[in-house]
């Protein structure tokens, strides 16, 4: 009887040794995983620290540096090396006219063939605007064999270009631009990252000085500078999407040229009301020119874009979007986004057919979608101002701090045919949803 009482007293002991080890450990456990939380946190805020304030604090201490000395004092004492580091200081704070000494003297101390000094001269000669001395110091050099000139050529007519482009003189900026493709041409090896990038800049220039001529009414003016931006990407859709508007007027026959390969890639994108104008022009031109044939297709045109359009798409100015909630509530150490969303039809069509996604998206990251039905032939969308119910919006992605939420957006698509998505909104997460509930 003894020994069973034994037995049963041990087994209590070692029972309870096993269950208070497992308490400590879960305890500890808990901690632990609270702790990571933290230091997770604590980690997101540090990396969050962006360029701007990066710069900031570089800007701050080069300011610093040059109240406690007169570097420019004594400069031509001082050998390349320094005064290149003088006139990176100066710029950096913004002093561009005593950059640009420090520079020139930098210039006198190296070799010709040190183009360092020249394009660190460059940039502060464009920061002050100074485009006429850039361009000079850019042609005194001539010899065209070394790969070194022409790569500062290359690098410096873009940078004239940007600053042309940023100060809104985009015709200028687009020229320099072509200076230098001109010159990036002339390098034996491609870098196809350098090729886009000018490409780009180049595009984007005429299309804007394209802008700037239609609202001056200067429209055969815009048409020329959308041709040049058309060479350089003949399948942008926004450089034949302007050209089609542009040629609706100018020229019907040529405007439904560019529309109609739009319509079978991006039907959702197109103003149908510009595209069905455009037909009935070059019917009548059609009518005039006793080609009833050709009239009578382009008419046709225009009642079978219709019902497709109704069948099929969404145009986004029929659409408007409402947001009556939005919030960001915590579970644990855990946000989730809550929204919700409402969508007028302004048409004068109803929609018996009608879904949205809702895209989470970091820059142009997509993190995560979420789709919803809006509209059925039981509960349809009702034209001329008709208004869907709440549609509630939740996103698994977990939001830790505020910092990190800054960092996000919502697009909204609607469609009724998922082939054809039109993105209606965009919207920032808003930082004041971010609360403790």
């Amino acid at each position: 009887m003894s020994k069973i009482v034994v037995k049963n007293t041990k087994s209590k002991i070692f029972l309870e040794y096993i269950r208070t080890v497992a308490i400590s450990f879960c305890v500890a456990l808990f901690f632990t995983v609270l702790l990571a939380c933290h230091a997770r946190s604590e980690m997101i805020k540090n990396l969050y620290m962006n360029a701007n304030e990066q710069n900031k604090i570089n800007k701050q201490v080069a300011l610093k540096l040059v109240q406690e000395a007169g570097f420019i004092k004594d400069l031509n004492s001082k050998n390349y090396t320094i005064c290149m580091h003088i006139g990176n200081i100066y710029e950096i704070t913004g002093q561009y006219k005593n950059a640009e000494d420090a520079y020139k003297i930098a210039l006198t101390k190296t070799k010709s063939t040190n183009y360092l000094p020249y394009y660190a001269l460059i940039r502060v000669l464009v920061s002050q605007e100074k485009f006429n001395d850039a361009e000079y110091i850019i042609k005194s050099i001539r010899d065209l064999k070394s790969v070194k000139l022409i790569k500062f050529k290359t690098r410096s007519y873009i940078i004239i270009g940007d600053k042309y482009y940023s100060i809104g003189k985009f015709l200028s900026a687009a020229k320099n631009y072509e200076k230098a493709n001109y010159y990036y041409n002339r390098f034996k090896i491609k870098d196809k990252f350098v090729e886009k990038s000018i490409h780009t800049r180049i595009i984007n220039a005429y299309v804007q000085t394209a802008d700037v001529m239609v609202k001056n009414n200067l429209c055969l003016e815009a048409v020329r500078f959308l041709k040049k931006a058309e060479k350089y990407d003949p399948d942008d859709f926004e450089i034949k999407y302007k050209l089609a508007i542009l040629f609706s007027d100018l020229d019907p026959i040529k405007s439904l040229n560019y529309f109609e390969p739009l319509l079978e890639k991006q039907p959702q994108d197109v103003d149908y009301t510009v595209y069905n104008k455009a037909l009935m022009k070059a019917a009548n031109i059609s009518d005039l020119k006793g080609d009833n044939a050709l009239a009578k297709l382009y008419r046709y045109k225009i009642y079978s874009t219709d019902v497709f359009v109704n069948r099929k798409v969404v145009y986004k100015n029929d659409i408007e979007t409402i947001v009556t909630a939005f919030n960001v509530k915590k579970l644990w150490f855990k946000y989730k986004l809550n929204a919700k969303y409402k969508f007028k039809n302004v048409s004068n069509s109803d929609m018996q057919k009608l879904y949205a996604e809702f895209v989470l998206r970091q820059n142009d990251k997509k993190l995560e979608i979420v789709k919803k039905n809006c509209a059925s032939k039981a509960k349809p969308f009702l034209s001329n101002g008709g208004e869907t119910i709440d549609i509630p919006v939740v996103f698994g992605k977990n939001i830790f701090t505020k910092k990190e939420l800054e960092q996000y957006y919502i697009d909204i698509y609607l469609y009724k045919d998922e082939k054809y998505k039109t993105h209606v909104f965009t919207m920032k997460v808003p930082v004041k949803s971010f609360k403790l509930q």
